[in-house]
């Protein structure tokens, strides 16, 4: 579960958000929409720890998947691929097993 209490970010005077109080639950799905510049991107990069909030709390658990929006980012690998990747320690190890085979 994640959940955000009272939650604001701005940028000098420009307020993107303020007092965002939600609770995300496990197994549910979510969209966040809104207009360019409203702070879609940085809502997302508070709730993974990439970036903080300006004030309010975060609830979140330790161990938490993110696949970045970068849609090339990715374009080289298999899907397959992609998903273990969000397991770091287990791609390390294909990533060595395939360095030792090679």
């Amino acid at each position: 579960m994640i959940s955000v209490s009272n939650l604001t970010m701005r940028f000098g005077a420009k307020i993107l958000f303020e007092d965002v109080t939600t609770t995300f639950l496990p197994g549910r799905r979510y969209g966040l929409t809104g207009p360019n510049g409203s702070g879609k991107s940085t809502f997302l990069k508070i709730l993974t720890g990439e970036t903080e909030a300006f004030k309010g709390a975060l609830n979140r658990p330790k161990k938490l998947g993110v696949l970045k929006q970068d849609q090339f980012a990715f374009d080289a690998f298999r899907v397959l691929d992609v998903v273990i990747m969000g397991n770091a320690p287990l791609w390390a190890a294909l990533e060595e097993r395939d360095r030792l085979y090679d």
